[in-house]
C-alpha cells in the first residue's frame, strides 16, 4: 500500500507525536485532510466528506471503528485491496488509507452529482436513449470487475452515483463493502450478500453466486429505470422466490411500457433469467442490440413525467426512513467507543460546516426542506412524512401497478393510493417506537 511521506522535520515531529500517542506511523497523514459534513453511516463505521489539503481534491472518507470489526479485520483489508487495483472511469476511485490504533480510514473519490434516481428527477427530460447511456456505462464496469474477477454483489441505484454535477457527466460504481475476488471465474461464494429487491435469487437461496449475480441486479436497474417501480412486489423472501420461479417472465405492464421499446424489454429478460447460467455475460450484454443501435433513435419519448412521479414521492419517504437509520446507527456506534478512544467525537453527525448538528438545528430543519440534517427523533419523522403532499401520496402506490388499472385521471385510483399511503403512514405510527430503534441486518454493512 503506497505510503505518503512529509519531508524535513514535519516528518520528524510526526513520528514523535505518533511514538508518544501510541498512533500507526500512517496516523500521520491524517493532517493531509480537512473534515466535513457525515455523508452515511454502516454498521462499522460512518462515511465523511472531506478536503484534500495538499491536492484541494474533495474526497469520501470511510471511518471504520476497528471495536465495531469484532474479529472482521480481513473485510477492511480485503477492500483495500480491492480498491487500490481498481482503474477504470466508471468506478470511484482509491485514494488513500491510514489508521489509528482505534481506527480505519479509507479515502475515495467524491461522486459530487448525487444519486442516480435523484439525478434523474431533477433534469428537464429523460428517454430511454438517456437510460441506455447509464446502462452502458455500468456494464462497462461490471465488465472491468468481472475481466478482475471480482463480483460485486451489491449493485443498487444508491450504489450508481454521478461523478460531477455537470449536465454530461459519467457514473461510477461506487461500495465495494462486500465485494469479493474470485480464486477462479467459476468459484462460487455462499455467505449472503446484496440488498433485497436487487439480490439474484441464487443470492438469496444461498445456493452459490458469481458474476451472474451482478447482471441480475443491472436487469432490475434497467427495468427500475425505464418505468420507476420495482420489476417484482414480493416483500419476503418465500414469495420472491416464486414469484421469479414460476412465473418464467418479468411483466411489463401496458400502461407504464407503451413508450418504451421491444427491444429494451428483450434486454431485461436476458438478464433476469432465474438460472443464472442462462444469463449473458456483461460483454454479451454491451453487445446487444438495444444498447448498440436501437436505444438512440429512442430520444423523443420523455420518461420523466411518470418517473418523477413514483421516484419523488418514494424518495421521500425513504429520506425520512433513512434519516432515522442514519442517527440509530451513529448512536450504536458511539456506544462503542470509550473515552479512551483517539477523538470519541469523530464518529457523529456533522452538518454542511463539519460541526456536529445541535438539537436545535434539527428541530430548524422541520421547517426548511431544503435542509438535509438527519433526525434524531420521531417527531420529526412523523412531520417529515406529514410534509409529503397529496399528489406525492396519490403516486407513492406507482410501484403496484397492478392494481393501478385506471387511467391517472380517475378520482378512484387516486383515493386508493391515497388510502393505502395513509395505511403505510398509520403502520407507521403504530409501530413508532420500533421504528425509531431500528434493528437492521447488518451482515452486508460496513
Amino acid at each position: 500500500m503506497a505510503e505518503v511521506h512529509n519531508s524535513g522535520g514535519g516528518n520528524s515531529m510526526n513520528k514523535l507525536f505518533n511514538k508518544i500517542t501510541r498512533q500507526p506511523d500512517s496516523y500521520s497523514r491524517k493532517s493531509n485532510f480537512t473534515f466535513g459534513r457525515t455523508l452515511g453511516a454502516g454498521s462499522f463505521g460512518i462515511v465523511r466528506y472531506a478536503r484534500d489539503v495538499v491536492t484541494d481534491e474533495e474526497v469520501a472518507v470511510k471511518i471504520i471503528l476497528k471495536k465495531a470489526l469484532k474479529g472482521n479485520e480481513d473485510m477492511i483489508v480485503d477492500e483495500l485491496h480491492l480498491l487500490q487495483n481498481l482503474h477504470h472511469p466508471h468506478i470511484v476511485g482509491f485514494r488513500d488509507w491510514f489508521e489509528s490504533k482505534d481506527k480505519f480510514y479509507i479515502v475515495t473519490q467524491l461522486a459530487t452529482g448525487g444519486e442516480l434516481f435523484d439525478r434523474i428527477i431533477q433534469r428537464g427530460r429523460f428517454t430511454e436513449h438517456d437510460a441506455s447511456l447509464v446502462i452502458v456505462q455500468m456494464l462497462e464496469a461490471i465488465e472491468y470487475l468481472h475481466g478482475e474477477n471480482i463480483v460485486h454483489r451489491d449493485l443498487k441505484p444508491e450504489n450508481i452515483l454521478y461523478l460531477t454535477p455537470e449536465q454530461n457527466s459519467n457514473v461510477v460504481l461506487a461500495d465495494f463493502g462486500i465485494a469479493k475476488k474470485l480464486h477462479t471465474p467459476d468459484e462460487k461464494l455462499t455467505s449472503s450478500a446484496g440488498s433485497f429487491g436487487y439480490a439474484a435469487p441464487e443470492v438469496i437461496l444461498g445456493t452459490g453466486h458469481g458474476f451472474p449475480c451482478d447482471i441480475w441486479s443491472l436487469g432490475v436497474i434497467t427495468y427500475t429505470l425505464l418505468c420507476g417501480y420495482s420489476p417484482f412486489r414480493s416483500e419476503n423472501v418465500q414469495d420472491f422466490i416464486s414469484e421469479v420461479k414460476y412465473n418464467n417472465a418479468v411483466i411489463f405492464h401496458a400502461d407504464y411500457w407503451k413508450d418504451v421499446s421491444k427491444d429494451a424489454r428483450r434486454f431485461i429478460i436476458k438478464a433476469l433469467q432465474f438460472s443464472p447460467e442462462h444469463r449473458p455475460t456483461a460483454t454479451e450484454l454491451l453487445n446487444d442490440p438495444w444498447l448498440v443501435s436501437i436505444a438512440a433513435v429512442h430520444k423523443e419519448n420523455d420518461l420523466l413525467p411518470q418517473l418523477k412521479e413514483r421516484f419523488d414521492a418514494k424518495g421521500k419517504f425513504r429520506q425520512a426512513i433513512e434519516m432515522v437509520k442514519l442517527n440509530n446507527r451513529i448512536k450504536k456506534l458511539k456506544e462503542i467507543q470509550t473515552d479512551e478512544d483517539d477523538d470519541p467525537n469523530e464518529i457523529n453527525l456533522f452538518g454542511e460546516e463539519g460541526g456536529v448538528v445541535s438539537n436545535t438545528e434539527i428541530e430548524n430543519s422541520q421547517h426548511k426542506p431544503e435542509h438535509k440534517a438527519p433526525l434524531f427523533a420521531w417527531k420529526a419523522f412523523s412531520n417529515a412524512l406529514n410534509k409529503i403532499d397529496d399528489q406525492s401520496k396519490a403516486s407513492l402506490t406507482a410501484g403496484s401497478p397492478v392494481d393501478a388499472t385506471v387511467s391517472s385521471g380517475n378520482s378512484k385510483k387516486s383515493t386508493l393510493a391515497t388510502s393505502a399511503f395513509v395505511q403505510l403512514v398509520n403502520t407507521a405510527r403504530e409501530n413508532k417506537e420500533r421504528v425509531a430503534n431500528y434493528k437492521e441486518d447488518t451482515k452486508d454493512e460496513k
